[in-house]
């Protein structure tokens, strides 16, 4: 292939990936003209907005620090001393992730009744909003210095461990880490910004629920597109100089390279330290809000009540969640096979996909809302139905399911494909024989991962779900207020377990499919 072709290519791939992402941020253009040309009748800069702005910043600086300490020592243990069990409690510790906010503050709540000591309690307010999101968020670094430390190559850890022992190895590769765990840390902190659940169970001002209280308590939609803006922008602002710095080291991170990784040390004490962190980090984050969950559950149990309301939910849910996974993981995989060529195509997208992802759900989810008002009734099917809440969702979590994709695929050998062009076979036989096989296991995690976040996503679906279609945890939050205790407990722990099956599933299926093509 000369050159002038393999520009227009290249050419190529970056517009349909720029397709991609446009398609991505279209649900929130009909936001913007309604922000920009509709009237409302209240003041967008008033008091309380200004006020639960400022919370949202503080409580989002808060889960950064809380987040940040607990997942950068953490992931250089798990990364570099190799605990026992370390897959299972690496793949366990993304659990809280998947798990809506507003449930594990349920959990917490309802923990003074166990009989526990007080001080295992977070203090009601901006504190225990900022450790339980704190707590919900630290797999995020965690995860981002495991797999930054997993890309340092053995000679270097080597050489340091020769050169003064353990001691300089942890400061060594600390700060090679640092500043993926740091982005990872802001990163989780911006998202809690547009996360109303656990800021209302704990009675802290937020702006995601003032957006929320403008919307459905007031009835302005413009008011309520102003302020999505507004938290847009901010989340823009908060965004840009984090990638702008640290881009380069998220990227080594994320996009995985062909080198020879990191051995773990068989190092008895750090080793079992980092198993009992892992552990410890776990019981805290879920096993005491579950426990909290146990008790009115206990008491008050009314798990037939819970299981039809399940039974009544679980058609919209599959639904939304099924079709929110289709549609991320599809388009993810699609990008994730226009940039393995392109470095530079690879940067771009993902900072286009951690500003994607930065931005407040509500956004897309009022705008598709001001576009159902104004469509003709012919096009309800596609504006106010279960697949306007499925697509949108999709559209939504396209960053995480993206990231995972480009990870996988930069995992690829590149002398398959030269073997491959040398042999002459066709690059779609080649895509579908090879390719897509070895990609299989990620793309399967991929949707049930997205689905699963797709169900934590309530304020998506509490904004665009058609009258009778909640979901499951949509439930929960609805009825959360006004029903007894051990029905909230007895769902949230059906959701709970629910989320777990879901997670052994996937990593049994993932490895039997890993297992299988290694012997093909």
């Amino acid at each position: 292939m000369d050159f002038a072709a393999r520009t227009t290519a290249a050419r190529r791939r970056g517009l349909i990936a720029a397709a991609i992402l446009a398609l991505a941020i279209a649900p929130a253009i009909p936001l913007l003209i309604a922000a920009l040309r509709g009237s409302s009748d209240y003041s967008l800069w008033s008091d309380v907005f200004i006020k639960a702005l400022l919370a949202s910043l503080s409580l989002a600086t808060g889960v950064a620090v809380v987040s940040l300490g607990l997942g950068l020592p953490l992931g250089l243990l798990a990364a570099l001393y190799g605990p026992r069990r370390r897959p299972i409690l690496l793949v366990a510790q993304a659990l809280p992730l998947l798990l809506p906010s507003f449930l594990l503050a349920i959990g917490w709540r309802h923990l003074p009744a166990v009989g526990l000591p007080k001080g295992l309690f977070p203090p009601s307010g901006f504190g225990g909003a900022a450790l339980v999101m704190g707590l919900q968020a630290a797999p995020l670094p965690l995860l981002a210095t495991w797999a930054a430390c997993r890309n340092l190559t053995a000679s270097q850890i080597d050489a340091a461990r020769l050169h003064g022992g353990e001691r300089i190895v942890l400061t060594r590769a600390a700060m090679a880490c640092a500043p993926v765990a740091i982005v990872a840390a802001l990163l989780a902190g911006i998202l809690s910004l547009s996360d109303p659940g656990a800021a209302q169970v704990f009675r802290c001002p937020s702006a995601a629920m003032e957006i929320r209280t403008s919307f459905a308590a007031l009835g302005d939609r413009v008011l309520a597109a102003r302020q999505c803006l507004v938290m847009a922008g901010l989340a823009l602002l908060l965004t840009a100089p984090v990638l702008l710095v640290g881009l380069p080291h998220l990227a080594a991170a994320v996009l995985a390279r062909q080198t020879r990784p990191v051995v773990p040390y068989r190092h008895r004490l750090l080793g079992g330290a980092g198993q009992a962190g892992l552990v410890a980090l776990l019981l805290v984050a879920v096993g005491l809000p579950a426990l909290g969950l146990c008790l009115p559950a206990i008491e008050r149990p009314m798990f037939a009540r819970a299981a039809k309301t399940v039974l009544d939910t679980a058609p919209a849910t599959l639904a939304y969640t099924l079709g929110a996974a289709a549609v991320a993981v599809s388009l993810a995989t699609v990008l994730a096979l226009l940039t393995m060529h392109s470095l530079r195509l690879r940067l771009a997208v993902l900072a286009a996909l951690m500003v994607l992802l930065a931005l407040p759900p509500a956004l897309g989810a009022i705008g598709v809302v001001h576009a159902a008002t104004v469509a003709p009734p012919w096009l309800d099917w596609l504006t106010r139905s279960r697949l306007t809440v499925a697509v949108v969702l999709g559209l939504r979590l396209l960053p995480v399911a993206a990231v995972a994709m480009m990870r996988a695929v930069g995992s690829l050998s590149p002398s398959w494909s030269d073997a491959a062009s040398l042999c002459g076979v066709p690059k779609r036989r080649f895509l579908y024989r090879v390719t897509i096989p070895v990609l299989m296991p990620t793309i399967l995690i991929g949707l049930l991962l997205v689905a699963v976040l797709a169900a934590a996503d309530v304020t998506t679906t509490q904004l665009l779900y058609p009258p009778g279609r909640a979901s499951l945890p949509l439930a929960v939050l609805t009825i959360m207020a006004n029903s007894p205790e051990g029905l909230v407990a007895s769902l949230s722990l059906l959701y709970l377990l629910g989320v777990v099956l879901l997670m052994l599933v996937a990593t049994m299926l993932s490895a039997w499919l890993l297992r299988k093509w290694k012997t093909s």
